[in-house]
């Protein structure tokens, strides 16, 4: 089993290889090879709130950390990861390497987030489900839903992938948490797609595709992108050696329709890159965005637009991160930012230390404590996270 693998399987990043070379189990069914894998994790979360001037709680922009109270929120929960099972069916015929995925994720906790009552259900999500086709002299086609290309190297790097980084509603979780979704990265989504990659040429390649379009939260009414599709695109470029790295940009963009005479558009772009040299790895990462806010494409908690005026929302971020292996172990320190400078101010940080230690090549055991701030033109709030678990590959 490869475990990294897997983690971009679960997060899409496998799209173009395909998943079943990630899976534990693989097995033959004629000309079929079938995968089955996945994860559990779970973790114990003591989530602190200074509600500060705001008086909410820690309720701003991205914190949602502590609902209504300010004391210490309690918890045992889901990971920035929820518990998944990842389906895949590869094969090659004619000439053409052809794969279906389906990656179905779990929550610990129960359906509408009341915890873990005796005779609720968790909830369950298809978020991944698509197919695959191509060669190496053509490339690879990806359609079906996945998750886009916009923020998807910043997400699939935080250190806090396979942990919780930023809590999420700590005092009633949901089945995942924030990680760094509105602290330095927006929220990559699950869309449906239909995509062409490139061959890979010497490490460099493009992947250029057309998406289902989106709605936003719009201030007055809502913002409609039926009028046309959305686009990604992608660039990417890795190379090996003493000192391993690789770089990525992408670029999303969308016509929106406010309703009346306003229209306005969706777009953004980010630059990925990436070192590692020895036992020492070193990421870092910048996006800058309209009509989005710092959490979600086309806005979410605070709006993407303004239906009145047309005006779409401003946002960008970027983040640092350092880690270091000692055997079986790895530290990592994440420091990163977020603003919203158009309809909504809005300025969060975050600092999250991670200690990662892989006690079976299965099996990760970790800590992380994550310090996070949100400052708006009438004040701040602070809110602080320490949690401890495990998650396990199989």
């Amino acid at each position: 089993m490869n475990k990294s693998k897997l983690v971009l399987a679960m997060l899409g990043g496998v799209c173009l290889a395909g998943a079943g070379t990630a899976q534990a189990v693989n097995w033959q069914a004629g000309d079929w090879t079938l995968g089955l894998g996945g994860n559990i994790n779970a973790f114990y979360t003591v989530t602190s709130c200074d509600s500060g001037d705001f008086n909410s709680g820690g309720t701003t922009l991205a914190g949602l950390a502590c609902g209504s109270t300010d004391d210490d929120a309690h918890t045992v929960s889901n990971g920035l990861l929820p518990a998944s099972l990842n389906f895949s069916a590869t094969t090659n015929q004619n000439g053409y390497d052809l794969g279906a995925h389906i990656n179905v994720y779990y929550g610990l906790t129960s359906q509408g987030g009341s915890g873990s009552d005796a005779l609720a259900f968790s909830t369950v999500d298809a978020r991944q489900v698509y197919l695959t086709f191509g060669n190496d002299d053509m490339g690879t086609v990806t359609a079906g839903r996945n998750f886009g290309l916009f923020g998807l190297d910043a997400i699939l790097n935080d250190i806090s992938l396979v942990g919780i980084g930023p809590t999420f509603t700590a005092d009633n979780p949901g089945h995942t948490t924030l990680g760094g979704l509105g602290y330095g990265y927006v929220y990559v989504d699950r869309l449906a797609q239909i995509n062409w990659t490139t061959p890979d040429m010497g490490g460099f390649s493009a992947t250029i595709g057309i998406f289902n379009p989106m709605n936003g939260n719009a201030t007055g009414g809502s913002a409609a992108g039926q009028d046309s599709p959305g686009f990604h695109g992608k660039a990417s470029y890795k190379w090996d050696g003493d000192m391993s790295g690789m770089v990525s940009a992408t670029f999303i963009n969308q016509d929106m329709d406010l309703g009346g005479d306003n229209d306005s558009t969706m777009r953004g772009w980010d630059i990925f890159g990436k070192l590692g040299l020895g036992d020492f790895g070193l990421a870092a990462y910048i996006y800058d965005g309209e009509g989005m806010s710092t959490l979600a494409l086309g806005g979410l908690v605070f709006p993407g637009f303004d239906a009145t005026t047309g005006d779409a929302e401003e946002s960008s971020g970027y983040y640092l991160q350092g880690t270091y292996k000692m055997g079986n172990t790895k530290l990592g320190l994440h420091w990163s930012e977020s603003e919203q400078e158009k309809l909504t101010e809005v300025e969060n940080t975050r600092i999250t230390l991670g200690v990662y230690h892989n006690l079976t090549p299965a099996l990760t055991l970790m800590a992380e404590y994550s310090d996070m701030e949100s400052e708006t033109s009438v004040g701040s709030d602070d809110t602080n996270a320490l949690n401890v678990g495990a998650i396990m590959f199989f």
